[in-house]
């Protein structure tokens, strides 16, 4: 009896092993981890971007909701260029950690100037 097809996302989490492709987060550490797993599409289906496994990324839901709909300027292409595409697409995102987290200090210790 043949196996079952796993689903893109199944196939997806292998090709990716398992881990946030911006920030490397090991989303099979557990359960919670695992359902914080996204489905990224490299370049959005809003800016023409497919929808095939080759523009898809294994994503954390805090990385892809801090990507957003991004796409690198200058353009870079993301088939010729995947590895420096992606690279600067986790430029942007670690960008705006770092703006999330002054904002986390700012909330949970007021009045410290450090985070201002």
């Amino acid at each position: 009896m043949p196996s079952p097809t796993k689903s893109k996302f199944l196939q997806l989490f292998e090709r990716d092993q398992g881990r946030c492709v911006y920030c490397g987060l090991d989303l099979k550490a557990d359960y919670d981890r695992f359902m914080m797993a996204t489905e990224d599409h490299l370049v959005p289906t809003s800016m023409n971007g497919g929808k095939g496994l080759e523009n898809l990324l294994l994503s954390c839901t805090v990385c892809n909701r801090l990507k957003s709909n991004y796409v690198p300027v200058p353009a870079i292409d993301s088939k010729t260029a995947r590895r420096q595409y992606i690279a600067a697409v986790r430029a942007h995102i670690m960008k705006r950690r770092s703006d999330r987290l002054k904002e986390f200090m700012q909330v949970t210790h007021p009045g410290l100037d450090d985070y201002q």
